[in-house]
């Protein structure tokens, strides 16, 4: 029967247990928009897997640089090497005894729980098994790996998981040594090395890049950490924000009530110095010139009422605006 489906109807152990249970072999295809994870199985057994994050997909090859696995001097000779001879450069570090069957073989085993690990936190997707489909088909190094080990261990990982990132809460905080801890205590392997490589710079994000644990292992160590004060934050490596344009608020609709509160103002206080100057016997003055307000018939009207408490006859109008017939 063909298995393909929703994440939000069926949850992603229960699609690998199925597998499992039915013994098959091909690969799971699982996308969520730009993202894909290839999960590889023979007979039931994980065999592989991959992820493809949009156009990016992380290699083997480039995991093993960054984490320091592989040295970048070693790196580029095994590259000439295979650009040379065109050798899988997988095949070049095995035969020519960089690494160890042993190793590689751990490594491929730590890279697939990952990937799995990753999945197991998407709420959303689709998948789709392509039976008889074959994950990494020139590979020298065949694993096999109990599947329901891999699912009960990535249950277990997200069991723990909300607690770690109530504690670390983003990727961008540097943390830093505590000079002198209350607790003295020796940090474990792993532990040992995410507090090798704190710098004062590194953020959370790059020790998940460079330690080599993946993103899991790599919280848990620093939460053990955080928990019994071997380390805390220097800092939070500012993001930089996507600023959207502001819609420009006009303030044109505030003219006409501004202008007549302004002409108001004025035709009050032309009022109040009208009668102290004619109490005084002095020369009247104007604060409004009569320019001022004869630009525009139904201003004049309004300011002609203010100041007579009267509106204008035909007479007086034709004075200021000549032969004038107002609107309807």
């Amino acid at each position: 029967m063909p298995i393909e489906g929703d994440l939000k109807s069926i949850n992603l152990s229960t699609v690998l247990q199925l597998v499992a249970q039915e013994h098959l072999t091909g690969v799971l295809k699982i996308k969520k928009k730009s993202d894909v994870v290839d999960v590889g199985f023979a007979d039931g057994q994980i065999t592989g897997a991959f992820f493809e994050r949009g156009d990016k997909m992380e290699r083997l090859e480039s995991y093993l640089v960054k984490s320091g696995i592989v040295g970048k001097n070693v790196y580029q000779m095994v590259e000439d090497i295979h650009n040379e001879t065109k050798r899988p450069i997988m095949n070049i570090l095995l035969e020519d005894k960089y690494l160890t069957k042993e190793e590689i073989e751990r490594i491929i085993k730590f890279k697939i729980q990952e990937v799995v690990d990753e999945v197991f936190i998407w709420e959303h997707g689709t998948f789709e098994f392509e039976q008889g489909s074959v994950i990494y088909p020139k590979s020298m190094i065949k694993v096999r790996l109990n599947t329901e080990g891999i699912v009960l261990e990535s249950a277990r990982r997200m069991d723990e998981w909300p607690r770690i990132k109530d504690t670390i809460t983003s990727e961008d905080i540097v943390y830093k040594k505590v000079e002198r801890p209350e607790l003295k205590l020796t940090p474990g392997e792993n532990e040992s090395r995410v507090l090798s490589l704190l710098d004062g710079h590194r953020s959370v994000a790059d020790l998940v890049e460079i330690s080599g644990f993946g993103r899991f292992q790599t919280y848990s160590c620093l939460y053990r950490l955080l928990t019994t004060g071997q380390i805390e934050i220097s800092y939070a490596k500012p993001t930089v924000a996507v600023h959207k344009p502001q819609r420009e608020i006009s303030l044109k609709f505030l003219r006409v009530p501004v202008g007549i509160a302004f002409i108001v103002i004025i035709l009050i206080l032309e009022f109040l110095l009208g009668n102290y100057v004619a109490q005084q016997n002095v020369i009247p003055v104007k604060l409004l010139h009569d320019d001022f307000y004869t630009q525009d018939y139904e201003t004049y009207q309004e300011i002609f009422y203010y100041r007579h408490n009267r509106t204008p006859s035909i007479n007086e109008v034709e004075e200021v605006f000549g032969q004038y017939t107002p609107r309807d």
